[in-house]
């Protein structure tokens, strides 16, 4: 199977697919707008310590000082108390208003772990709200594709969704083996099934970039930034780069160069599958990528034999309905219908992939009454399911003749993050959201600027889109000007709908 990776980078947005054998089936999102603080690494300087509640506020150089708890100081808890709780183990983020008596009783007080003035390395555990600065830990971790590290605390934890003992007790022991002394780990949910070898490789690069952040911490100044939760190219590298992924195309050559230097440094066997796309066409039409992420924000998916799928997502579940449709091109209903849902197993797999479909999954397939035919479809369907990384579990057709499963939920689904709840139609379907037609633009005018020749570019569009534009987004479309060294100016016109535009090369 042919596996690349084509990474889109903009001032705006930065968008990854996985093609399979010439086909999207996973995409990636990271809009600038929306990149927090969490997992960033500071050199702070503690500004006051408060005994009262057991906390200290932390200078990290942001407008807000960061709020820092005694529990979260290595060396504060008298048993050396760590949850490793499913993923959220690499931020260690509890909660305070929770803590009962006896538990702060096993804290140190917190005049005996600070003093004002001091300079300490902390991470930013949860995102500042409202008026309150960032929390922070100086527990700090780092999180690789099946581990966490943790590189000054002796423990060794595992999420607590691995339910299958003996599994944990493999991968205990395997952690045991492989850490360094004094060091910690905590093992993933996604390590269930993976060898030594590949946690292993996952530890020791983790290793080389903690030493990489602490060389750079003896020559820091306090308040001060030294580690970035990694950005999303970099973040897909390190996770979801495997054997499998032969090529990555980027399009930026200012990527290709971080890229390239993360590789060298920590993932020297992946280096040599790097190239840089300097092509005038967008990597993504290149290759149907755009073409595919408008079929997968469609409730309705067509099939080539005639058939289609509808996907409905919803809070409780997702449903998905396979219909014949005009698909009538076997002799009789039962292996029409046979056919259309063999057909439709592979399309529901890849719209699960695409869109990021996660929870619980019920699919109506067209009614078969051979039970040998139910089987082989269960048995495409499970083979199908080995080609997605996000655990997923399937259960045999019921009596209703429904077939259900579970997925994994990673990160928000492709039309939660492109879409809006449509307000011209009661919520009953949905829409780009105007964000997504601002950046869908965006990506327009870089494609006709790099065409063809011109000094300058008219956008004419609906004045709300506009008025975004000259707004919320003023600062994207002037760095998108120095982008491309060329002028982008702006004409409003009412009788376009809200998400139609033009761009007009001058």
């Amino acid at each position: 199977m042919s596996t690349e990776l084509l990474v889109n980078v903009a001032p705006f947005e930065t968008r990854i697919a996985r093609v399979e054998n010439g086909r999207a089936e996973e995409l990636y999102i990271e809009r600038t707008r929306g990149k927090g603080l969490r997992g960033n690494m500071y050199v702070g300087k503690v500004q006051r310590v408060i005994p009262g509640i057991q906390a200290a506020f932390v200078d990290i150089g942001l407008e807000r000082a960061g709020f820092l708890y005694a529990g979260d100081i290595p060396g504060a808890r008298f048993e050396n108390e760590i949850i490793a709780d499913e993923d959220e183990a690499e931020t260690k983020d509890n909660d305070e208003t929770s803590l009962n008596v006896g538990y702060r009783q096993n804290i140190a007080p917190i005049g005996q772990l600070l003093r004002e003035g001091q300079e300490i390395l902390v991470q930013v555990s949860r995102e500042p709200i409202s008026s309150k600065g960032p929390r922070l830990t100086a527990m700090v971790s780092l999180a690789g594709r099946y581990l966490v590290h943790l590189p000054d605390l002796d423990h060794v934890g595992i999420a607590r969704r691995l339910e299958d003992e003996d599994e944990r007790t493999r991968l205990l022991d395997i952690a045991e083996r492989i850490r360094s002394e004094n060091c910690g780990v905590i093992i993933r949910t996604v390590a269930e099934g993976h060898s030594q070898q590949e946690l292993e490789q996952d530890l020791r690069f983790l290793e080389r970039l903690w030493q990489d952040i602490d060389e750079r911490r003896q020559k820091t100044a306090p308040k001060t930034m030294i580690h970035t939760e990694l950005n999303l190219y970099l973040k897909v590298m390190r996770d979801f780069v495997d054997d499998e992924v032969d090529k990555i195309y980027i399009d930026s050559k200012e990527a290709y160069e971080n890229m390239k230097t993360f590789a060298q440094r920590f993932m020297p066997e992946v280096s040599d599958r790097l190239y840089y796309y300097p092509g005038s066409r967008p990597i993504f039409d290149v290759y149907g990528v755009e073409e595919e992420i408008n079929r997968a924000l469609k409730r309705k998916v067509d099939l080539k034999s005639g058939g289609s799928i509808v996907i409905d997502q919803a809070e409780a579940l997702i449903a998905i309905d396979v219909n014949s449709g005009s698909s009538v091109s076997s002799r009789n209903l039962e292996e029409t219908s046979f056919k259309t849902n063999l057909e439709a197993v592979h399309e529901v797999v890849h719209q699960l992939r695409l869109r990021n479909l996660g929870g619980i999954i019920v699919i109506d397939f067209i009614d078969m009454l051979d039970e040998e035919n139910q089987i082989k479809v269960m048995e495409v369907l499970e083979e199908a399911l080995t080609r997605d990384k996000t655990k997923t579990k399937a259960h045999p057709f019921t009596e209703l003749g429904l077939v259900q499963l579970t997925r994994k939920r990673t990160r928000d689904s492709l039309g939660r993050m492109l879409q809006i709840e449509c307000r011209h139609c009661d919520s009953t379907g949905l829409t780009k959201s105007m964000q997504t037609v601002c950046y869908q633009l965006f990506r327009e005018v870089v494609a006709e600027a790099r065409a063809y020749p011109s000094e300058k570019l008219m956008v004419i569009a609906h004045p709300k889109l506009i008025d975004l534009l000259l707004g919320e987004e003023n600062e994207m479309v002037t760095q998108l000007e120095t982008f491309l060294g060329k002028e982008i100016s702006f004409k409003h016109d009412e009788t376009f709908s809200s998400d139609r535009y033009e761009v007009v090369l001058q």
